[in-house]
C-alpha cells in the first residue's frame, strides 16, 4: 500500500490570537515560529512557516484558547 502525503493549510484569526504561543510550544513537528508581526492588540503571531512539516494532527487547533486557528486538509 503507497503512503498517501496529505498537505494541510492552516488559518490564523490575527485579532483573535493574544499570542500566548501554546500552538508554537506544543507543536512536536516546530511548525510555526513567532512573526516579527503584531497585531492590533499588541501580540506578537505566530506563522506557520513549516506547513509542509504539519502531519495534521490538530493539537494547534485544539488547544488554542481563543480558537483563533483553523486547520484544513487540503483536497488533492
Amino acid at each position: 500500500m503507497a503512503k498517501i502525503n496529505k498537505k494541510f493549510k492552516l488559518f490564523i484569526d490575527e485579532e483573535l490570537c493574544k499570542g500566548c504561543n501554546i500552538c508554537v510550544e506544543l507543536c512536536n513537528l516546530h511548525v510555526f515560529d513567532i512573526s516579527p508581526k503584531i497585531n492590533n492588540k499588541g501580540y506578537y503571531i505566530p506563522v506557520p512557516e513549516r506547513i509542509e512539516d504539519c502531519n495534521g494532527c490538530q493539537i494547534c487547533e485544539l488547544s488554542c484558547p481563543e480558537l483563533s486557528l483553523i486547520l484544513e486538509e487540503i483536497r488533492l
